[in-house]
């Protein structure tokens, strides 16, 4: 059987994978780990996800996680697929959240936490001057402001040597190298990345302060990180010498994964957050140097992602959830199962007309981050909960879309959608098919971007 996946080169490629080979993708993400084995049918042959309770109580508004523990999970996790399958294993990919940052010493061993996404340590200040010095603009969480601010304050470690995402620590400890590469995915969620060089903008790094040994060298998607350790086979379970693939950020992991038409399809995935992506050919990707309101990323192959990523997307819907069941608890109410709320919510919501509209950025974006939520259209008869949750659904689409710019989504022909958020919600994929307009099939695999990491490592085959 054949498998297809975009190769080095930018080509839709088909690999028929010999008898009892499998791939094995892992991903770190921020809430849970997960792990996914294809088989040479194109298929899940295995999939496990766990959440890893990672997070540290770090306080003052900064978002912490105990490395060391989010690596032990994930080998953990690997070793609870079945013997059989981990022998026949040929390749390994590995993803997770690409902006967070962990300080390494000279032998590749954690010296601080993983400093995540969410951290807000950098405040606006902060990172106006940054953006001055530099000529880039940085969001606090993302790995290079992370850097300037521990050097502009000496709180880096004594013995810091490099730095590194999550799953390029991962993929360099599996090789038991001694320093990690990284990839232009992983590389350009960090910032201070050039596209044009594909590397890092040396220049900005300087301005900003940041010492340079601690940057990772950038390696291309798709390259070879190293072979399976004799010592890291056996801890994980696999076999020794199996290739693994540089990591891969975990935004293009799941549309690796998702879209099989990458000129017509648009990859939509609602989980906490909320990302809609269109695969580009470069020679169509320079229109888009400096959008508004989404970001171009790198992408396998050559080729780009233009990505809408919103804070309003599983966790907008979460919060209509907490507030419902606030309300019935000042009520004196009694408050029913999650579940089942949420399946009343949809319901409702489905059953009620849009009659309300609701703007769903309840915590701002990226872009602006001080909008607000806001519900308009109210009138005497429709504050209902059914119309509100229709309303905050069609919100959730709508602002996803309105990132884009109207002539990219020009001739893209239908939606695959991923994530929990939307498999679990009718509502929701109502919304998208309607504020879309077009079609919205759900992709078939489970734990998305893991599936990519996997997919990503068979260019090493």
């Amino acid at each position: 059987m054949r498998l297809a996946f975009i190769d080095p080169d930018g080509r839709l490629t088909h690999v028929k994978l010999s008898g009892a080979q499998l791939v094995l993708g892992i991903d770190v993400g921020t809430t849970k780990l997960a792990v996914a084995v294809l088989d040479d049918r194109g298929q899940l042959k295995a999939a496990e996800s766990r959440e890893h309770g990672a997070d540290v109580d770090a306080g003052c508004g900064r978002s912490e996680q105990d490395a060391q523990k989010l690596l032990d999970s994930a080998r953990e996790l690997v070793r609870s697929i079945s013997k059989h399958l981990r022998n026949d294993i040929a390749a390994v990919g590995v993803t997770g959240q690409m902006h967070g940052a962990v300080l390494l010493d000279g032998a590749n061993r954690a010296l601080t936490r993983l400093i995540t996404w969410q951290d807000k340590r950098c405040d606006e200040d902060f990172l106006a001057e940054l953006e001055r010095r530099t000529g880039h603009r940085l969001e606090t969480g993302y790995g290079c402001a992370t850097l300037a601010w521990l050097c502009a304050r000496g709180e880096l470690p004594l013995k810091a040597a490099a730095g590194a995402t999550l799953h390029d620590w991962l993929a360099a400890q599996l090789c038991s190298a001694r320093r990690p590469v990284t990839d232009p995915t992983d590389a350009a969620g960090w910032g201070l990345f050039d596209r044009d060089t594909g590397d890092w903008d040396w220049a900005a790094v300087e301005a900003a302060g940041i010492e340079r040994e601690l940057l990772p060298r950038v390696a291309p998607c798709g390259s070879l990180a190293g072979r399976l350790s004799a010592e890291a086979a056996r801890a994980w379970g696999l076999s020794d010498r199996t290739p693994v693939a540089v990591a891969l950020g975990d935004n293009q992991a799941s549309v690796l994964a998702t879209v099989t038409e990458p000129a017509t399809d648009i990859a939509l995935t609602l989980g906490t957050g909320a990302q809609v992506s269109l695969v580009l050919d470069q020679a169509v990707a320079v229109r888009y140097e400096d959008p508004p309101r989404c970001e171009l990323r790198p992408f396998v192959g050559g080729r780009a992602l233009l990505v809408g990523a919103s804070l309003a997307g599983g966790s907008a819907w979460a919060q209509l959830a907490r507030s419902v069941a606030g309300w019935l608890t000042d009520l004196g109410a009694p408050k029913p199962p999650r579940d089942e709320l949420y399946e009343t919510l949809n319901e409702l919501g489905l059953a009620a007309t849009d009659a309300l509209t609701v703007t769903p950025t309840f915590v701002g974006e990226r872009f602006d981050k001080q909008l607000r939520g806001a519900i308009g259209g109210v009138d005497m008869d429709n504050f209902s909960l059914g119309h509100l949750a229709r309303g905050l659904a069609r919100g959730i689409a709508a602002n996803l879309k309105a990132m884009l710019p109207a002539e990219a989504l020009a001739g893209r022909r239908r939606i695959v959608g991923s994530g929990n958020a939307l498999r679990r919600n009718p509502l929701l994929q109502e919304m998208v098919r309607q504020v879309f307009g077009l079609p919205l099939e759900l992709s078939t695999r489970r734990e998305q971007a893991a599936c990519g990491a996997a997919i990503h490592s068979m260019a090493l085959l």
